[in-house]
């Protein structure tokens, strides 16, 4: 049976359909990718208050018009680089090297070692809070990260620690630590050094837990 009669005979079973995507719909959102892209490069280069969003439409090979077209101003398009970034280094640490480790000690090494990626480390913990405030961080933060932090502490701690503190306030404190630990990452001079410290003290808090 051809893939047209196997259509034919979908439609005439009453089968839903899949509708086709419109050109026009691929296309806006090749453009809004790439300029989340573009954008992502300035302000990693160039920071938030030098990139402008003639420089990204240029970046990303298209025009200012466009960039209005998908994003209210520089703050909306840095929300939106924010957003994909928290949701990369989430998906990072999920996808973690298994020479780091298992459980929350390899999650924990996964995460410190990103945090130092310049990208991560200036959109997320320098210029995020001041642009974005720190209300917006932690609530996209708290999208992101969560889940995976929750998931860490329901397969790794023990049942008691779960139950007296709860899972959901563990991952919570949890994720504070955590970015806590990026804010250090981003202002120190020595990074190699204070990650080794940060993954030491962590490591001893968490093993606390159980």
């Amino acid at each position: 049976m051809s893939d047209t009669d196997s259509i034919r005979k979908d439609a005439a079973d009453g089968s839903p359909q899949p509708r086709p995507r419109r050109l026009r719909d691929v296309h806006a959102q090749a453009t809004r990718a790439a300029l989340v892209a573009a954008a992502r490069a300035c302000f990693v280069r160039d920071g938030w208050n030098a990139t402008t969003l003639d420089g990204v439409a240029l970046a990303a090979g298209t025009t200012k018009g466009a960039v209005y077209h998908h994003f209210k101003d520089k703050k909306a398009l840095f929300h939106a680089v924010y957003e994909s970034l928290s949701q990369e280094l989430v998906q990072a640490i999920v996808d973690r090297d298994a020479a780091l480790g298992p459980g929350i000690q390899g999650a924990l090494r996964a995460f410190l070692m990103h945090a130092a990626n310049e990208s991560y480390r200036t959109v997320l913990f320098t210029e995020g809070p001041g642009v974005l405030g720190s209300a917006t961080c932690r609530e996209i933060d708290l999208r992101y990260s969560l889940g995976l932090l929750h998931q860490l502490v329901e397969d790794n701690l023990p049942p008691q620690v779960r139950e007296a503190g709860g899972t959901g306030l563990i991952a919570t404190l949890m994720l504070a630590l955590v970015i806590e630990a990026g804010h250090i990452l981003a202002e120190t001079s020595e990074p190699a050094q204070t990650t080794k410290r940060l993954e030491f003290l962590l490591a001893r808090m968490l093993s606390a837990l159980g």
